[in-house]
């Protein structure tokens, strides 16, 4: 089920950027409760049966015609889309330089998981920077579904590259293809991917949506998320509002005062506990080889 997003302005302030640089505002807005009955007939009817010579976008639910083809799911998402060459899926089709990929979404030393032929296949979610696992969050939730998040596959991390980047990506076109594969999937366990999504254009096609049962969406994905799932404690700090430069000039000098002034205390805490556990271990192995000697002496040739 979709969710709600917060635009985190006090901690992730790039994240509200790259989103209405992706003119994506309303995938953060729209997640209303589904109506699970005209969902599972949306999907059962546009599900494939034998080899279909194209295909129209086009499904039936209660004898009212849904499309649900690129142009109609930008059109609901208020996105518009100029036919411009799409390069998240040019970078599916010919690839791209995976480390500049690495350097936008994984911390330092962070890097993707490959096969034995050198192929990149995942990406750790703990590998990636605290603004990447946040658009992985909603992303899972809005636009590619997915329940595993433990990592992220090669194309969720470059759908989330080229939204970091701001690049060109017909978002219309990537969620079809995902309720395409949800509709022919052979896992009939596979949760239904875009419920309120689907709500939505049946409601546009005057469907009746109006009688339960109704999902709501999940919990809203805000500042909360980021600050529990999104990183430590470095990451869950508000971002502080900019100082002059008389202010940030005190306050570095303050701080290394207060730097300086501290570290001899803790240098030699440290040393000495190190000290001390050096010579604790020393002293065990002593007394155990000691014991061991002892022990040798006392027993009987015949038992030696």
């Amino acid at each position: 089920m979709e969710r709600k997003v917060g635009m985190i302005p006090n901690f992730a302030p790039q994240f509200g950027e790259q989103l209405l640089g992706n003119d994506w505002g309303k995938l953060v807005t729209y997640p209303t409760p589904a109506n699970i009955a005209v969902v599972k007939e949306f999907y059962t009817n546009v599900r494939k049966i034998g080899d279909y010579p194209a295909e129209n976008y086009l499904g039936y639910v209660r004898g009212h015609a849904i499309r649900y083809d690129p142009d109609s799911i930008n059109n609901f998402l208020d996105t518009v889309w100029a036919g411009e060459q799409c390069q998240f899926a040019l970078f599916m089709e010919e690839g791209t330089d995976f480390d500049d990929v690495e350097r936008v979404l994984c911390v330092p030393g962070g890097h993707f998981q490959r096969n034995r032929t050198g192929s990149v296949v995942n990406n750790r979610r703990t590998d990636l920077t605290p603004l990447a696992k946040y658009w992985m969050a909603f992303s899972h939730a809005n636009i590619q579904p997915c329940s595993h998040v433990s990592d992220i596959t090669l194309s969720r991390a470059l759908l989330i590259y080229c939204a970091i980047r701001n690049l060109n990506v017909n978002i219309g076109h990537v969620i079809v293809d995902e309720i395409r594969m949800c509709a022919n999937t052979t896992n009939n366990k596979a949760p239904l991917g875009h419920p309120s999504l689907i709500t939505h254009l049946c409601k546009i096609a005057e469907v009746d949506t109006s009688a339960p049962p109704f999902e709501r969406p999940r919990k809203a994905i805000d500042e909360a998320y980021y600050r529990q799932y999104c990183g430590g404690e470095e990451a869950a700090q508000p971002v502080p509002p900019r100082r002059t430069r008389r202010e940030r000039g005190q306050a570095q000098s303050q701080a290394s005062a207060e730097t300086h002034e501290a570290e001899p205390f803790q240098m030699r805490n440290m040393y000495m506990s190190l000290i001390g556990a050096q010579l604790q271990s020393i002293h065990r192995g002593q007394v155990a080889t000691a014991e061991m000697i002892v022990g040798m002496y006392d027993t009987p040739p015949a038992h030696r």
